[in-house]
Protein backbone atom coordinates (compact mmCIF):
# COMPACT_ATOMS: atom_id res chain seq x y z
CA UNK A 1 0.00 0.00 0.00
CA UNK A 2 1.35 3.65 -1.13
CA UNK A 3 -0.33 6.40 0.17
CA UNK A 4 0.97 10.08 -1.28
CA UNK A 5 -0.27 13.29 0.45
CA UNK A 6 -0.48 16.33 -1.20
CA UNK A 7 -1.67 19.92 1.02
CA UNK A 8 -4.69 21.83 -1.12
CA UNK A 9 -5.47 25.43 -0.15
CA UNK A 10 -8.42 25.70 2.32
CA UNK A 11 -7.10 23.33 4.74
CA UNK A 12 -8.15 20.37 2.41
CA UNK A 13 -5.53 17.38 1.84
CA UNK A 14 -5.63 14.98 -1.31
CA UNK A 15 -4.43 11.65 -0.54
CA UNK A 16 -3.70 9.41 -3.45
CA UNK A 17 -3.68 5.84 -2.32
CA UNK A 18 -1.94 2.89 -4.64
CA UNK A 19 -3.04 -0.41 -3.54
CA UNK A 20 -1.07 -3.54 -4.62
CA UNK A 21 -2.61 -6.92 -6.09
CA UNK A 22 -2.05 -8.35 -2.34
CA UNK A 23 -4.08 -5.76 -0.92
CA UNK A 24 -7.01 -6.53 -3.04
CA UNK A 25 -6.24 -10.24 -3.09
CA UNK A 26 -6.65 -10.06 0.77
CA UNK A 27 -9.98 -8.30 0.34
CA UNK A 28 -11.18 -11.12 -2.02
CA UNK A 29 -9.87 -14.14 0.08
CA UNK A 30 -11.98 -12.65 3.13
CA UNK A 31 -14.85 -12.27 0.65
CA UNK A 32 -14.49 -15.86 -0.01
CA UNK A 33 -14.36 -16.68 3.36
CA UNK A 34 -17.46 -15.19 4.64
CA UNK A 35 -19.23 -16.41 1.38
CA UNK A 36 -18.84 -19.96 2.21
CA UNK A 37 -19.31 -19.53 6.02
CA UNK A 38 -23.01 -18.37 5.10
CA UNK A 39 -23.82 -20.46 1.75
CA UNK A 40 -24.11 -24.25 1.48
CA UNK A 41 -21.74 -25.84 -1.19
CA UNK A 42 -22.50 -28.78 -1.47
CA UNK A 43 -20.15 -31.73 0.01
CA UNK A 44 -18.28 -28.90 2.20
CA UNK A 45 -18.74 -27.83 5.94
CA UNK A 46 -19.63 -24.37 6.11
CA UNK A 47 -16.38 -22.35 5.32
CA UNK A 48 -14.62 -24.77 3.76
CA UNK A 49 -15.46 -24.60 0.37
CA UNK A 50 -12.91 -23.75 -1.89
CA UNK A 51 -12.60 -19.75 -3.41
CA UNK A 52 -12.77 -21.44 -6.81
CA UNK A 53 -16.05 -23.12 -5.97
CA UNK A 54 -17.86 -20.33 -4.38
CA UNK A 55 -16.45 -17.54 -7.33
CA UNK A 56 -18.63 -20.30 -9.34
CA UNK A 57 -21.55 -20.27 -7.05
CA UNK A 58 -22.32 -16.38 -6.79
CA UNK A 59 -22.56 -13.72 -9.33
CA UNK A 60 -19.56 -11.01 -9.86
CA UNK A 61 -21.26 -8.50 -8.22
CA UNK A 62 -21.85 -9.82 -4.78
CA UNK A 63 -18.68 -11.17 -4.85
CA UNK A 64 -17.08 -7.64 -5.36
CA UNK A 65 -19.02 -5.32 -3.19
CA UNK A 66 -18.30 -7.84 -0.36
CA UNK A 67 -15.05 -7.85 -1.43
CA UNK A 68 -14.98 -3.72 -1.48
CA UNK A 69 -16.84 -3.77 2.37
CA UNK A 70 -13.96 -5.87 3.34
CA UNK A 71 -11.43 -3.60 1.51
CA UNK A 72 -13.01 -0.31 2.82
CA UNK A 73 -12.79 -1.48 6.61
CA UNK A 74 -9.26 -2.99 6.62
CA UNK A 75 -7.43 -1.19 4.25
CA UNK A 76 -8.84 2.07 3.09
CA UNK A 77 -10.26 3.35 6.67
CA UNK A 78 -7.03 2.65 8.32
CA UNK A 79 -4.78 4.41 6.01
CA UNK A 80 -7.47 7.99 6.53
CA UNK A 81 -6.62 6.82 10.64
CA UNK A 82 -2.77 6.34 10.00
CA UNK A 83 -2.24 9.62 8.13
CA UNK A 84 -2.25 11.78 12.09
CA UNK A 85 -4.53 14.07 10.03
CA UNK A 86 -6.74 15.93 12.33
CA UNK A 87 -10.01 15.45 10.30
CA UNK A 88 -12.65 18.08 10.24
CA UNK A 89 -15.29 16.24 8.73
CA UNK A 90 -15.59 12.17 8.15
CA UNK A 91 -15.09 11.58 4.92
CA UNK A 92 -17.09 10.23 1.73
CA UNK A 93 -16.55 6.46 1.00
CA UNK A 94 -16.31 6.24 -2.08
CA UNK A 95 -18.78 3.45 -3.91
CA UNK A 96 -17.61 0.52 -5.57
CA UNK A 97 -19.48 2.34 -8.81
CA UNK A 98 -16.87 4.65 -8.67
CA UNK A 99 -14.15 2.62 -8.81
CA UNK A 100 -12.67 0.44 -11.83
CA UNK A 101 -9.89 -1.18 -11.10
CA UNK A 102 -10.77 -2.80 -8.30
CA UNK A 103 -10.46 -6.62 -9.18
CA UNK A 104 -8.03 -9.78 -8.47
CA UNK A 105 -4.69 -9.54 -9.12
CA UNK A 106 -4.89 -5.72 -10.18
CA UNK A 107 -3.26 -2.49 -9.01
CA UNK A 108 -5.95 0.28 -8.04
CA UNK A 109 -5.18 3.83 -7.47
CA UNK A 110 -7.79 5.95 -5.32
CA UNK A 111 -8.18 9.66 -4.80
CA UNK A 112 -9.66 11.40 -1.99
CA UNK A 113 -9.80 14.83 -0.94
CA UNK A 114 -10.22 15.59 2.59
CA UNK A 115 -11.22 18.59 4.99
CA UNK A 116 -8.58 18.75 7.93
CA UNK A 117 -8.71 21.38 11.13
CA UNK A 118 -6.18 24.12 10.18
CA UNK A 119 -3.22 24.66 10.92
CA UNK A 120 -1.98 27.80 12.04
CA UNK A 121 1.98 29.41 11.00
CA UNK A 122 2.63 31.29 14.12
CA UNK A 123 5.83 33.45 15.07
CA UNK A 124 8.13 32.10 17.68
CA UNK A 125 5.42 33.47 20.30
CA UNK A 126 8.09 32.76 23.43
CA UNK A 127 10.46 35.66 22.07
CA UNK A 128 7.61 38.61 21.58
CA UNK A 129 8.59 42.39 22.01
CA UNK A 130 5.67 43.95 24.12
CA UNK A 131 5.13 47.56 25.44
CA UNK A 132 3.25 48.19 28.97
CA UNK A 133 1.83 51.43 30.26
CA UNK A 134 3.38 52.66 33.30
CA UNK A 135 1.38 51.67 36.80
CA UNK A 136 3.17 55.07 38.62
CA UNK A 137 1.26 57.16 40.05
CA UNK A 138 1.12 60.35 39.69
CA UNK A 139 0.58 63.93 41.68
CA UNK A 140 -1.82 65.26 39.50
CA UNK A 141 -3.58 61.95 39.27
CA UNK A 142 -4.19 61.98 43.15
CA UNK A 143 -5.09 66.04 42.62
CA UNK A 144 -7.61 65.14 39.65
CA UNK A 145 -9.03 62.32 42.08
CA UNK A 146 -9.69 64.60 44.90
CA UNK A 147 -11.51 66.79 42.83
CA UNK A 148 -13.94 64.58 41.52
CA UNK A 149 -14.65 63.55 45.21
CA UNK A 150 -15.25 67.36 45.74
CA UNK A 151 -17.46 67.53 42.93
CA UNK A 152 -19.28 64.62 44.32
CA UNK A 153 -19.83 66.09 47.55
CA UNK A 154 -20.71 69.72 46.89
CA UNK A 155 -24.14 71.29 48.01
CA UNK A 156 -26.57 72.74 46.00
CA UNK A 157 -27.43 76.09 47.44
CA UNK A 158 -30.46 78.46 46.73
CA UNK A 159 -29.04 81.45 45.62
CA UNK A 160 -30.99 84.99 45.42
CA UNK A 161 -29.99 85.99 42.28
CA UNK A 162 -31.73 85.56 38.46
CA UNK A 163 -28.50 85.36 36.48
CA UNK A 164 -27.30 82.05 35.65
CA UNK A 165 -23.34 81.91 36.72
CA UNK A 166 -20.81 79.40 35.44
CA UNK A 167 -21.15 76.52 37.43
CA UNK A 168 -24.47 76.78 38.46
CA UNK A 169 -27.32 74.16 38.53
CA UNK A 170 -30.35 74.69 35.98
CA UNK A 171 -33.46 72.88 36.35
CA UNK A 172 -34.98 73.72 32.66
CA UNK A 173 -37.94 72.40 31.09
CA UNK A 174 -36.85 71.28 27.49
CA UNK A 175 -39.12 71.41 24.40
CA UNK A 176 -37.17 69.37 21.03
CA UNK A 177 -38.98 70.81 17.87
CA UNK A 178 -38.21 69.64 14.20
CA UNK A 179 -36.85 72.54 12.73
CA UNK A 180 -38.71 72.41 9.33
CA UNK A 181 -42.39 72.82 10.88
CA UNK A 182 -42.04 73.75 15.07
CA UNK A 183 -43.64 70.30 15.92
CA UNK A 184 -42.99 69.36 19.16
CA UNK A 185 -41.69 66.07 19.35
CA UNK A 186 -40.41 65.69 23.45
CA UNK A 187 -40.81 67.77 26.34
CA UNK A 188 -38.82 67.32 29.71
CA UNK A 189 -37.51 68.43 32.80
CA UNK A 190 -33.87 68.65 32.69
CA UNK A 191 -31.07 69.57 34.89
CA UNK A 192 -28.49 71.03 33.20
CA UNK A 193 -24.73 72.23 34.97
CA UNK A 194 -23.45 75.70 33.11
CA UNK A 195 -20.37 74.74 31.30
CA UNK A 196 -18.95 76.60 28.53
CA UNK A 197 -16.32 73.92 27.61
CA UNK A 198 -19.57 71.19 28.65
CA UNK A 199 -20.87 68.83 26.30
CA UNK A 200 -24.04 69.55 26.08
CA UNK A 201 -24.91 72.37 23.53
CA UNK A 202 -27.83 73.76 25.59
CA UNK A 203 -25.39 73.76 28.82
CA UNK A 204 -22.56 75.99 27.00
CA UNK A 205 -25.24 78.60 26.46
CA UNK A 206 -26.60 78.76 29.87
CA UNK A 207 -24.46 81.34 31.87
CA UNK A 208 -25.27 84.87 31.52
CA UNK A 209 -29.24 84.04 31.14
CA UNK A 210 -31.91 84.68 33.72
CA UNK A 211 -35.01 83.33 35.58
CA UNK A 212 -37.84 82.44 32.71
CA UNK A 213 -35.50 82.99 29.85
CA UNK A 214 -35.09 80.26 26.88
CA UNK A 215 -32.26 78.95 25.54
CA UNK A 216 -32.17 77.94 21.97
CA UNK A 217 -29.91 75.41 20.05
CA UNK A 218 -30.37 74.03 16.57
CA UNK A 219 -28.97 70.39 16.22
CA UNK A 220 -28.63 67.14 13.44
CA UNK A 221 -30.24 64.09 15.48
CA UNK A 222 -27.36 61.29 15.15
CA UNK A 223 -27.77 58.80 12.14
CA UNK A 224 -28.08 55.96 14.12
CA UNK A 225 -31.40 57.21 16.03
CA UNK A 226 -33.76 54.69 17.23
CA UNK A 227 -36.61 56.47 15.50
CA UNK A 228 -36.06 56.64 11.96
CA UNK A 229 -38.05 59.31 10.97
CA UNK A 230 -35.56 61.34 13.28
CA UNK A 231 -32.27 60.12 12.26
CA UNK A 232 -30.36 62.84 10.52
CA UNK A 233 -32.98 65.19 10.70
CA UNK A 234 -32.43 68.67 12.26
CA UNK A 235 -34.07 69.61 15.60
CA UNK A 236 -34.04 72.51 17.80
CA UNK A 237 -33.91 72.42 21.53
CA UNK A 238 -35.91 74.48 23.48
CA UNK A 239 -34.59 75.02 27.46
CA UNK A 240 -36.88 77.69 29.68
CA UNK A 241 -34.92 78.32 32.62
CA UNK A 242 -37.35 77.30 35.85
CA UNK A 243 -34.77 77.20 38.94
CA UNK A 244 -30.86 78.51 39.11
CA UNK A 245 -28.84 76.69 42.26
CA UNK A 246 -24.91 77.08 43.53
CA UNK A 247 -22.61 74.34 43.80
CA UNK A 248 -20.75 74.79 46.90
CA UNK A 249 -17.43 72.49 47.02
CA UNK A 250 -15.93 71.31 50.62
CA UNK A 251 -12.65 72.14 51.55
CA UNK A 252 -9.82 70.22 51.05
CA UNK A 253 -8.86 69.02 54.53
CA UNK A 254 -9.21 66.62 57.50
CA UNK A 255 -12.88 67.00 58.17
CA UNK A 256 -13.34 66.39 54.39
CA UNK A 257 -11.45 63.30 54.53
CA UNK A 258 -13.39 61.72 57.65
CA UNK A 259 -16.75 62.87 56.10
CA UNK A 260 -15.38 60.75 52.46
CA UNK A 261 -14.73 58.07 55.16
CA UNK A 262 -14.82 58.34 58.90
CA UNK A 263 -12.02 55.84 59.52
CA UNK A 264 -10.03 58.16 57.32
CA UNK A 265 -7.93 60.88 60.18
CA UNK A 266 -6.40 63.42 57.71
CA UNK A 267 -6.82 64.47 54.18
CA UNK A 268 -2.85 63.06 53.84
CA UNK A 269 -3.97 59.41 54.65
CA UNK A 270 -7.23 60.38 51.72
CA UNK A 271 -4.55 60.91 49.48
CA UNK A 272 -2.70 57.77 50.14
CA UNK A 273 -5.50 55.63 49.75
CA UNK A 274 -6.23 57.56 46.45
CA UNK A 275 -2.85 57.24 45.52
CA UNK A 276 -2.97 52.68 46.93
CA UNK A 277 -6.08 52.69 44.59
CA UNK A 278 -5.13 54.39 41.29
CA UNK A 279 -1.72 52.36 41.41
CA UNK A 280 -3.98 49.03 41.78
CA UNK A 281 -6.27 50.14 38.96
CA UNK A 282 -3.93 50.93 36.36
CA UNK A 283 -1.68 47.54 37.13
CA UNK A 284 -4.81 45.68 36.46
CA UNK A 285 -5.29 47.54 33.30
CA UNK A 286 -1.95 47.67 32.43
CA UNK A 287 -1.86 43.96 32.62
CA UNK A 288 -5.01 44.12 30.65
CA UNK A 289 -3.31 46.01 28.25
CA UNK A 290 -0.39 43.90 27.66
CA UNK A 291 -2.42 40.80 27.14
CA UNK A 292 -4.26 41.73 24.61
CA UNK A 293 -1.17 42.97 23.13
CA UNK A 294 0.28 39.87 23.32
CA UNK A 295 -3.02 37.88 21.63
CA UNK A 296 -3.31 40.91 19.16
CA UNK A 297 0.41 40.51 18.09
CA UNK A 298 0.22 36.81 17.74
CA UNK A 299 -2.89 36.85 15.33
CA UNK A 300 -1.77 39.52 13.36
CA UNK A 301 1.41 37.57 12.53
CA UNK A 302 -0.19 34.51 12.34
CA UNK A 303 -1.51 33.27 8.83
CA UNK A 304 -4.07 30.41 8.31
CA UNK A 305 -6.02 28.83 5.72
CA UNK A 306 -9.56 28.37 7.03
CA UNK A 307 -11.82 26.39 5.36
CA UNK A 308 -14.41 27.79 4.00
CA UNK A 309 -16.91 25.43 5.08
CA UNK A 310 -16.20 26.12 8.96
CA UNK A 311 -16.57 29.79 8.41
CA UNK A 312 -19.65 29.65 6.77
CA UNK A 313 -20.97 27.14 9.69
CA UNK A 314 -19.71 29.52 12.13
CA UNK A 315 -21.29 33.20 10.62
CA UNK A 316 -24.67 31.38 10.22
CA UNK A 317 -24.14 30.36 13.51
CA UNK A 318 -23.42 34.25 14.70
CA UNK A 319 -26.23 35.36 12.37
CA UNK A 320 -28.87 33.11 14.10
CA UNK A 321 -27.75 34.34 17.33
CA UNK A 322 -28.41 37.92 16.30
CA UNK A 323 -32.03 37.22 14.82
CA UNK A 324 -33.03 35.83 17.94
CA UNK A 325 -31.67 38.37 19.75
CA UNK A 326 -34.18 40.85 17.21
CA UNK A 327 -36.85 39.07 17.97
CA UNK A 328 -36.23 39.67 21.92
CA UNK A 329 -36.17 43.08 21.20
CA UNK A 330 -39.83 43.15 19.83
CA UNK A 331 -38.91 42.55 16.05
CA UNK A 332 -40.76 39.92 14.22
CA UNK A 333 -39.25 36.76 12.96
CA UNK A 334 -39.63 38.02 9.81
CA UNK A 335 -38.24 41.68 9.87
CA UNK A 336 -35.48 39.83 11.26
CA UNK A 337 -35.13 37.62 8.64
CA UNK A 338 -35.51 40.95 6.47
CA UNK A 339 -32.57 42.91 7.84
CA UNK A 340 -30.28 39.74 7.93
CA UNK A 341 -31.49 39.18 3.77
CA UNK A 342 -30.82 43.08 2.76
CA UNK A 343 -27.66 42.68 4.81
CA UNK A 344 -28.70 46.03 6.81
CA UNK A 345 -25.92 47.34 8.90
CA UNK A 346 -23.35 44.81 7.24
CA UNK A 347 -24.97 42.03 9.52
CA UNK A 348 -23.95 39.24 7.63
CA UNK A 349 -20.47 40.46 6.81
CA UNK A 350 -19.45 41.60 10.27
CA UNK A 351 -20.64 38.24 11.43
CA UNK A 352 -18.25 36.64 9.19
CA UNK A 353 -15.35 38.83 9.78
CA UNK A 354 -16.00 37.72 13.78
CA UNK A 355 -16.44 34.28 12.93
CA UNK A 356 -13.03 34.37 11.01
CA UNK A 357 -11.27 36.09 14.13
CA UNK A 358 -12.86 33.91 16.69
CA UNK A 359 -11.64 31.04 14.57
CA UNK A 360 -8.10 32.09 14.09
CA UNK A 361 -7.69 32.57 18.03
CA UNK A 362 -9.40 29.09 18.71
CA UNK A 363 -6.61 27.27 16.91
CA UNK A 364 -3.62 29.49 17.41
CA UNK A 365 -4.40 29.13 21.52
CA UNK A 366 -5.04 25.11 20.82
CA UNK A 367 -1.78 24.99 18.93
CA UNK A 368 0.11 26.71 21.87
CA UNK A 369 -1.61 24.71 24.52
CA UNK A 370 -0.58 21.62 22.65
CA UNK A 371 3.12 22.61 22.39
CA UNK A 372 3.12 24.17 26.04
CA UNK A 373 1.10 20.88 26.88
CA UNK A 374 -1.23 23.07 29.13
CA UNK A 375 -3.73 21.70 31.66
CA UNK A 376 -6.26 23.31 34.21
CA UNK A 377 -6.36 21.48 37.47
CA UNK A 378 -10.09 21.65 39.25
CA UNK A 379 -8.84 23.98 41.84
CA UNK A 380 -7.46 26.54 39.20
CA UNK A 381 -11.15 26.44 37.66
CA UNK A 382 -12.28 27.88 41.02
CA UNK A 383 -9.89 30.36 40.91
CA UNK A 384 -10.81 31.53 37.78
CA UNK A 385 -14.67 31.92 38.23
CA UNK A 386 -14.15 35.07 39.69
CA UNK A 387 -11.93 36.69 36.65
CA UNK A 388 -14.66 34.90 34.79
CA UNK A 389 -17.96 36.54 36.49
CA UNK A 390 -16.15 40.18 36.12
CA UNK A 391 -15.44 39.35 32.51
CA UNK A 392 -18.81 38.41 31.84
CA UNK A 393 -20.83 40.96 33.91
CA UNK A 394 -22.01 38.30 36.24
CA UNK A 395 -22.60 37.90 39.94
CA UNK A 396 -19.58 35.12 41.00
CA UNK A 397 -21.93 33.14 43.45
CA UNK A 398 -24.86 32.91 40.54
CA UNK A 399 -21.75 31.62 38.60
CA UNK A 400 -20.74 28.72 41.08
CA UNK A 401 -24.23 27.76 41.41
CA UNK A 402 -24.93 27.36 37.49
CA UNK A 403 -21.49 25.15 37.25
CA UNK A 404 -22.81 22.78 39.92
CA UNK A 405 -25.82 22.35 37.96
CA UNK A 406 -24.57 22.81 34.16
CA UNK A 407 -21.40 21.24 32.71
CA UNK A 408 -21.83 23.58 29.92
CA UNK A 409 -20.89 26.45 32.09
CA UNK A 410 -18.52 24.64 33.92
CA UNK A 411 -16.89 23.98 30.54
CA UNK A 412 -16.96 27.51 29.73
CA UNK A 413 -14.97 28.37 32.87
CA UNK A 414 -12.58 25.76 32.33
CA UNK A 415 -11.95 27.10 28.94
CA UNK A 416 -11.61 30.85 30.27
CA UNK A 417 -8.67 29.78 32.69
CA UNK A 418 -6.52 27.97 29.81
CA UNK A 419 -6.47 30.79 27.61
CA UNK A 420 -5.59 33.09 30.64
CA UNK A 421 -2.97 30.53 30.90
CA UNK A 422 -1.96 30.48 27.31
CA UNK A 423 -1.71 34.39 28.13
CA UNK A 424 0.75 33.71 30.53
CA UNK A 425 3.14 32.15 28.30
CA UNK A 426 2.94 34.90 26.03
CA UNK A 427 3.64 37.54 28.55
CA UNK A 428 5.57 35.54 31.04
CA UNK A 429 8.41 34.80 28.06
CA UNK A 430 8.19 38.40 26.47
CA UNK A 431 10.96 41.49 26.69
CA UNK A 432 8.24 44.34 27.99
CA UNK A 433 9.27 47.58 27.38
CA UNK A 434 7.47 49.69 30.15
CA UNK A 435 5.82 53.14 28.33
CA UNK A 436 3.83 56.25 29.85
CA UNK A 437 0.25 55.96 29.46
CA UNK A 438 -0.12 58.83 27.46
CA UNK A 439 -0.53 57.87 24.42
CA UNK A 440 -0.07 54.66 24.77
CA UNK A 441 -3.62 53.39 22.98
CA UNK A 442 -2.37 55.02 19.88
CA UNK A 443 1.23 53.55 20.32
CA UNK A 444 -0.29 50.43 20.61
CA UNK A 445 -2.23 50.27 17.56
CA UNK A 446 0.94 51.09 15.59
CA UNK A 447 2.84 48.73 17.21
CA UNK A 448 0.58 45.80 16.83
CA UNK A 449 0.09 46.60 13.16
CA UNK A 450 3.80 47.33 12.22
CA UNK A 451 5.59 44.41 14.40
CA UNK A 452 3.86 41.69 13.25
CA UNK A 453 5.27 41.83 9.76
CA UNK A 454 8.77 41.84 11.81
CA UNK A 455 7.93 38.59 13.61
CA UNK A 456 6.87 36.64 10.11
CA UNK A 457 10.12 37.59 8.16
CA UNK A 458 11.79 35.84 11.30
CA UNK A 459 9.75 32.65 10.83
CA UNK A 460 10.13 32.95 7.17
CA UNK A 461 13.91 32.97 7.81
CA UNK A 462 14.03 30.43 10.78
CA UNK A 463 12.31 28.02 8.18
CA UNK A 464 14.72 28.98 5.71
CA UNK A 465 17.50 28.35 7.86
CA UNK A 466 16.20 24.55 8.88
CA UNK A 467 15.47 24.07 5.30
CA UNK A 468 19.09 24.50 4.62
CA UNK A 469 20.40 22.25 7.41
CA UNK A 470 18.52 19.27 6.24
CA UNK A 471 19.78 19.73 2.97
CA UNK A 472 23.23 20.27 4.47
CA UNK A 473 22.68 17.18 6.68
CA UNK A 474 21.06 15.19 3.92
CA UNK A 475 24.31 15.41 1.72
CA UNK A 476 26.36 14.97 4.24
CA UNK A 477 24.79 11.52 4.99
CA UNK A 478 24.49 10.62 1.39
CA UNK A 479 28.68 11.40 1.48
CA UNK A 480 29.03 9.56 3.82
CA UNK A 481 27.28 6.50 2.75
CA UNK A 482 29.25 6.74 -0.37
CA UNK A 483 32.63 6.54 1.58
CA UNK A 484 31.81 3.37 3.82
CA UNK A 485 32.97 0.66 2.25
CA UNK A 486 30.65 -2.71 2.02
CA UNK A 487 30.37 -5.20 4.55
CA UNK A 488 31.50 -8.76 3.54
CA UNK A 489 30.88 -11.88 5.75
CA UNK A 490 34.32 -13.14 6.30
CA UNK A 491 33.27 -14.61 9.60
CA UNK A 492 30.09 -16.89 9.97
CA UNK A 493 27.82 -15.00 12.86
CA UNK A 494 27.61 -16.74 15.97
CA UNK A 495 23.67 -16.43 15.55
CA UNK A 496 23.59 -18.32 19.68
CA UNK A 497 25.25 -16.22 21.04
CA UNK A 498 22.50 -13.11 20.68
CA UNK A 499 24.80 -10.85 17.89
CA UNK A 500 23.28 -9.26 15.82
CA UNK A 501 23.97 -10.32 11.68
CA UNK A 502 26.33 -8.24 9.85
CA UNK A 503 25.70 -8.60 6.36
CA UNK A 504 23.04 -7.13 4.45
CA UNK A 505 22.25 -11.28 3.40
CA UNK A 506 22.19 -12.28 7.31
CA UNK A 507 20.16 -8.98 7.84
CA UNK A 508 17.21 -10.37 5.59
CA UNK A 509 17.58 -13.70 6.50
CA UNK A 510 17.12 -12.87 10.04
CA UNK A 511 14.03 -10.65 8.75
CA UNK A 512 12.65 -13.45 6.52
CA UNK A 513 12.48 -15.76 9.78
Amino acid sequence: MKVDTTELPGSKVELQITAEPEDIDRAFAQAYERLSRQGQVPGFRPGKAPAALVKRRYDEDTIRQLAWGVFVQDVYLPVIEDSDLRLLVQPDLPDLEEVEDFAEGQTMELKMVLTVHPRPRMPDYKSLKLLKPSTEVSDEEVDDQLEELRQAYAEEIQVDRDAVAEGDVVRAEVQVCRADSEEIIEEATSQFIADREGDQPIARKLAGHILGQTVTDETTVAADHEDDDLAGQKVIVKATIKDIKERQLPELDDEFAAKVDEQLESLEALRDRIREQLGESKKRSAEQAVANMAVGVVAAATDIDLPEELVNSVTASEVESYMQYLQQEGVSAEQALQVVEDDEGGVVSEAALQAKQGLQLRYIFQEIVEAEELEISDDEVQDAVSSYAQDNNLDEQMVRQAMEVHEEVEGRVRNFALRQKVIRVLVDNAEIEQVPWEGFAVRARKYIEEYPEELRQTREDLLAAEADEQVVAEEESSAAGEDEPELKAEVEPDLDSGEPPTTQEDIQEDETC
